[in-house]
């Protein structure tokens, strides 16, 4: 089940401010491209630098929206097959801080486009 609340890296939020003045896009929704990139790749979430968790707090309605229980499945799919010893709300914030490094190109909505 996922968490109310995620707290974010403040690398995490840097880096998601720093996107959303470059696209108009607000971090929740950045964040949701992140969670899908990360777990896309099928990324290993054990140097994903979330260590502070300093950042940003995300309400669960305002990260997921009406999506939640989509995001709750792939989820927690995702840990089950890749056997990730985290609790939820460190394997949220671990996928988002993946997903943003694999954002680091992004320079302009078009680029988030272009995403694949």
């Amino acid at each position: 089940m996922l968490p109310n609340r995620v707290r974010l890296s403040t690398n995490a939020t840097n880096k998601l401010q720093y996107l959303k003045s470059k696209t108009g896009i607000t971090p929740n929704i950045l964040s949701r491209f992140a969670i899908m990139l990360a777990i896309k790749d099928d990324s290993n979430l054990k140097n994903s630098g979330t260590q502070d968790l300093d950042g940003q707090v995300l309400d669960k309605s305002v990260l997921f929206g009406e999506h939640s229980d989509i995001y709750d499945v792939l989820i927690n799919q995702y840990i089950y097959d890749n056997r990730i010893d985290l609790e939820i709300q460190k394997s949220i914030a671990s996928l988002i801080e993946v997903g943003i490094h694999k954002m680091g190109h992004i320079k302009n909505l078009v680029d988030i486009c272009n995403l694949k």
